[in-house]
């Protein structure tokens, strides 16, 4: 057995949200090791799409979809599954929300809280339900799902004072979510051969308010934001054999943020 990825040399990954700013190093590091990929996504970068083709000569193609309409997961799955015959990959990386995501908690309507709900995590549990059924016709699979620090603990609400910024209160609700319905499907599925894993990035650095950058570095233990890159080799690791004996794991790649 070699340890390393090489296992994802010509394998096929159904990549949800991967023209966001992780899902496109996500992009990049699959294509690096020869896997086939399916971007998914509410909008499609051709541009990007033509440069991962020239990386491994790996097999790339796009659908535009919703995650929050039930047909087009529907039609994205019968897609996926009409190009590649079967999903090897399972990456559940979008991050759908709605125009009143930034609203504090005195001010978010309870029908928000509802639709952000039923988008992320509804959508979420939706497709990994539909590919994982698939998957248990071929006995294997690997189902990544990305969560978050704040599904485990609570914000720190101080990091963003005196900026734009806050943490929305849906966003706990479905991160917490998320982790438990990974342990779910792991248990359900692990005798189909079928590992649910799911990663919780701390905060990923974007451009974000100075003021809040520092705070956040402050409470750190490696002092700095997390970066796209960090999440690669995390994911590339659930998704290949060399993690072929964990399931149901929440990992977490965060810095340190979360050892206090």
């Amino acid at each position: 057995m070699k340890y390393d990825f090489s296992d994802l040399q010509g394998k096929n990954v159904l990549l949800v949200g991967g023209f966001g700013l992780i899902g496109k190093e996500l992009s990049y590091g699959f294509s690096s090791l020869g896997a086939n990929l399916i971007i998914v996504d509410r909008v499609v970068d051709e541009v990007f799409l033509k440069k991962l083709s020239k990386i491994n000569n790996s097999k790339n193609i796009s659908f535009l979809f919703d995650i929050s309409k039930k047909k087009e997961i529907d039609d994205m799955v019968g897609f996926s599954y009409s190009k590649f015959k079967k999903i090897d990959v399972l990456v559940n990386c979008s991050f759908p929300r709605t125009t009143d995501w930034s609203l504090g908690i005195e001010n978010v309507p309870f029908e928000s809280v509802q639709k952000n709900l039923l988008d992320h995590l509804g959508g979420y549990y939706y497709i990994s339900q539909q590919v994982a059924l698939k998957m248990s016709k071929n006995k294997r699979g690997s189902i990544i799902n990305f969560s978050s620090i704040y599904g485990l603990v609570a914000p720190t609400f101080s990091i963003y004072e005196n900026t734009n910024m806050t943490t929305a209160p849906a966003y706990a609700l479905i991160k917490g979510g998320i982790n438990t319905m990974t342990k779910y499907f792991a248990s359900y599925f692990g005798n189909k051969n079928i590992r649910v894993n799911c990663i919780s990035p701390g905060g990923v650095f974007d451009n974000q308010d100075p003021k809040f950058v520092k705070r956040y570095k402050e409470l750190t233990p490696l002092a700095r934001m997390a970066v796209p890159k960090d999440l690669v080799l995390p994911v590339l690791f659930l998704a290949s054999d060399a993690s072929r004996y964990i399931t149901g794991h929440n990992l977490l790649v965060d810095g340190g943020w979360t050892i206090h």
